[in-house]
C-alpha cells in the first residue's frame, strides 16, 4: 500500500472575491491541504486569526457537480479540529509587520487520515472538483497565495467515504427548532455553529440544549446541554488554544506597569461556537445513527436567540453509491 502527496496548485496568487476551481486527482483521495500565505501589513494585528481565517469564504469538493464537501474557511478548521484532533502548527505567529504568515485548511475525505478503507473512490477527470471561494477585502494583509496539495491512495478500494455539506439557519425566535438532517446514509457525528456563547454578566447560548429525533424518538441524546457538550470535546481533542493566545493585563501608572503582577487572562479557542455531537465513538459502526428506511430525522435545538446556527452532518457514505 502507498499513497501519494503531491501538488495541484503552487503558490498561485490569490485575489480578493474570486471564485478558482481545480480538478483534483483521480486516484482514491484521503485528504485536501490548502495553505494560504500572506504578508501581515499592520504592527500587532488585532484578531489576526480571525482575519486571515476570513481568506476562504467557502470550499466545496463537487462530484459530477454535487457537493460532497461545503463549508466556511472557518468552519473547515475548526471541524477537523473537533472530528479528527488536528490542529495546524501554521507558520510565524510573531505578529510583526512585514512577516510573512501562514494557516492551512484541512479537507478530510474520511474521519482518518490516510485509510484506505475510507476515503473517496477513484474518479474519471474532470468530476471531482475543488471550488474556492476567497473573501474581500483581506484586512491587513497583503501578498497572498496559495498552496494546494493532496493524498491520494493509489492502491484503495475504500468501502465508504465522509459527505460533510452545511445546514444554515437563523431563527425566527427564540425557543425550540427543529433542523433536518439527511436521510439515507449513516451519520457519524454532528458539528453545530452558535452565534452567542456565555459572555460577562450574560447567560446566552445560540445552542442552549440538543435533542436527536428519528422519527419522533428521540436517539441517543435524548437532551444535552451546550456547556457539558463543549468540555465533552475534551474526550476527542485538545482545545486548539495556541492561536487564541492570552490577554496580559497592564497598571498605567509608572513605574508599576513594567512590574505587572497581576493574572494573565486565557482567550477562549478557536473552537469557542462549536459543539461536536459524535454517534460512532470508535469508528466501528456500534453506535452510529442509522437514516436508512426512516421518514423524518432532525437534531432539535432550543435556541436561545435568533442569532445564526449551522449543522454540518457527517454523513458514511458506503463508496457504491457515488453521491
Amino acid at each position: 500500500m502507498e499513497f501519494i502527496h503531491s501538488v495541484l496548485a503552487q503558490n498561485q496568487t490569490v485575489v480578493a472575491g474570486s471564485v478558482v476551481s481545480y480538478d483534483l486527482p483521480v486516484n482514491p483521495l484521503s485528504h485536501i491541504m490548502i495553505t494560504v500565505k500572506a504578508k501581515q501589513t499592520l504592527e500587532n494585528l488585532p484578531g489576526w486569526w480571525s482575519e486571515m481565517r476570513g481568506a476562504i469564504v467557502k470550499v466545496e469538493v463537487l462530484y459530477k457537480g454535487s457537493a460532497i464537501y461545503s463549508m466556511s474557511g472557518c468552519d473547515a478548521q475548526d471541524v477537523a479540529t473537533l472530528l479528527l484532533g488536528f490542529e495546524q502548527w501554521g507558520v510565524n505567529a510573531h505578529g510583526n509587520v512585514g512577516d510573512y504568515r501562514t494557516i492551512m485548511y484541512l479537507v478530510p475525505l474520511g474521519r482518518k487520515l490516510y485509510w484506505p478503507r475510507e476515503c473517496f473512490p477513484a474518479s474519471t477527470r474532470g468530476e471531482l472538483i475543488l471550488q474556492i471561494t476567497y473573501g474581500s477585502p483581506f484586512g491587513g494583509w497583503e501578498d497572498q497565495h496559495v498552496q494546494i496539495e493532496t493524498i491520494e491512495m493509489p492502491d484503495a478500494a475504500p468501502e465508504r467515504y465522509l459527505r460533510m455539506t452545511t445546514l444554515s439557519v437563523t431563527p425566527s425566535a427564540a425557543g425550540e427548532l427543529d433542523v433536518e438532517i439527511p436521510i439515507g446514509n449513516p451519520i457519524s457525528d454532528l458539528i453545530l455553529f452558535g452565534t452567542t456563547i456565555p459572555l460577562a454578566g450574560v447567560d446566552k447560548k445560540t445552542l442552549t440544549y440538543v435533542q436527536v429525533l428519528i422519527d419522533n424518538i428521540r436517539k441517543f441524546y435524548s437532551h444535552a446541554n451546550f456547556e457539558t457538550l463543549h468540555c465533552m470535546a475534551g474526550q476527542y481533542c485538545q482545545p486548539p488554544g495556541y492561536w487564541e493566545g492570552h490577554v496580559h493585563r497592564l497598571i498605567l501608572a509608572s513605574p508599576a506597569q513594567y512590574h505587572d503582577t497581576s493574572v494573565n487572562i486565557p482567550k477562549n479557542h478557536a473552537c469557542e461556537q462549536r459543539l461536536r455531537i459524535p454517534f460512532d465513538i470508535n469508528l466501528d459502526g456500534e453506535f452510529i445513527l442509522e437514516t436508512a428506511g426512516k421518514s423524518d430525522a432532525v437534531v432539535r435545538i432550543f435556541a436561545g436567540d435568533t442569532q445564526p446556527l449551522r449543522v454540518i452532518p457527517c454523513e458514511i457514505v458506503g463508496a457504491s453509491r457515488g453521491v
